[in-house]
């Protein structure tokens, strides 16, 4: 078995198996999306294996370790973290593709072809869609996580920022990583509550105090890897590999039995503790059998294009796309044909929207005429090796 990297032997350029990871977890996603498509329903097993919502924990979980390892890089590098180059790097990634999206919605809403709702455009374009009520439109129902990972951008920075800011170095990193566990430990408790509260509106589990959690456990791996206390537990955790998928998959199945009675005490708890440690443990073994399928070629390539995928799945997996496609389309919403056109699209909205968004991302930050020294840097960074985090 491979040994451990030291804490920053892991670089920002091109993180390995991450996008192997995001393969996987779209994977699961279109797998869910897919059985919930058909006519008949299916043994609880099947929903354990293919979990959709485990595949929506491991992007959340790859996300907080991502951007907290971003965050940190420019940090040591630089001295400090600039918020208005985090958040235009953001902004220039997330928002055209989710934009074109929306804009082919409202082409559809004018053609007759689909219903469309003023609060759900809103909720969608300003990523509120999990707090939004009374929203109808099954194209943008899949924007709860979007808006939780938009909701985690506009507080998780602040926090790390401040922690660092007054405390250097590790001291700094492990006063946010306090910050982290303490929302990991409330958020079962918040989730209870709310679920138990007479109040059918908080019983949403996507609002982000239901979930805020999952991304956390990413970002403790971030600030904590290297430390000697966390060291010892991934250790033991990963002494043998495969412990974690087994944990992760017998939570699955309590899930699948017992669903929220499980997942919002313990399951979401357990399942983010075991992502965590697993991820690492990729991240740290690319030469393994399953560092190598994670970082073959075509697997790779999925998961470059899985923010594309997971925007585009719903219009072809959800069975209100009749209206849509007609009947004589019908290949292109059953299976395999509808997972042919989402790659299909997803290729598109790749080549033609993401890629051109980052490029002048690029253009635009080497243009600004009131430019840092300390932004300079950043600009001269991101023209180096890519970078796995698509920031």
């Amino acid at each position: 078995m491979s040994q451990p990297l030291p804490t920053r032997a892991v670089s920002m350029s091109r993180i390995p198996s991450l996008d192997g990871l995001r393969a996987l977890s779209i994977f699961l996603v279109l797998a869910l999306h897919t059985m919930q498509g058909l006519p008949h329903a299916l043994p609880l097993i099947w929903y354990a294996i293919f979990n959709g919502d485990t595949g929506v924990f491991i992007f959340f979980v790859i996300s907080g370790y991502l951007i907290t390892s971003l965050l940190l890089h420019e940090q040591q590098k630089n001295g400090s973290i600039s918020m208005r180059s985090f958040y235009f790097r953001r902004a220039m990634r997330i928002l055209p593709p989710i934009y074109f999206y929306v804009a082919i919605l409202l082409l559809l809403g004018l053609a007759g072809r689909l219903a469309v709702t003023k609060i759900d455009i809103f909720s969608a374009l300003f990523f509120f869609r999990n707090y939004a009520t009374g929203t109808s439109m099954w194209s943008l129902e899949h924007f709860w996580t979007l808006s939780v990972e938009e909701q985690f951008y506009l507080i998780w920075p602040f926090v790390l920022y401040l922690c660092l800011r007054h405390r250097s170095g590790l001291s700094g990193r492990t006063a946010a990583a306090k910050v982290a566990f303490v929302v990991i430990l409330v958020s079962p408790i918040i989730r209870v509550v709310s679920f138990l509260l007479p109040v059918p509106y908080l019983h949403h589990g996507g609002m982000f105090q239901m979930r805020a959690d999952a991304l956390m456990f990413g970002c403790v791996v971030a600030l904590l890897q290297g430390t000697p206390a966390f060291e010892r537990a991934y250790s033991f955790a990963t002494k043998i590999w495969w412990v974690p998928p087994v944990v992760i998959f017998l939570s699955d199945c309590m899930g699948a039995r017992f669903q929220n009675y499980w997942n919002f005490p313990l399951g979401f708890t357990v399942t983010g503790i075991a992502i965590a440690f697993f991820l690492l443990w990729c991240v740290r073994n690319p030469s393994s059998v399953v560092g190598r399928v994670l970082n073959a070629r075509p697997v790779v390539h999925i998961g470059v294009l899985s923010y594309s995928i997971y925007i585009w799945q719903t219009l072809f997996l959800h069975r209100g796309n009749e209206a849509i496609f007609g009947p004589s389309l019908k290949f292109i919403r059953t299976f395999p044909g509808n997972w042919l056109a989402i790659l299909i699209v997803a290729e598109i909205s790749y080549y033609v929207v993401e890629q051109p968004s980052l490029r002048l991302r690029t253009r635009l930050m080497r243009h600004f005429s009131a430019l840092s020294p300390r932004s300079k840097r950043t600009i001269a960074d991101m023209n180096q090796k890519p970078i796995d985090i698509k920031s």
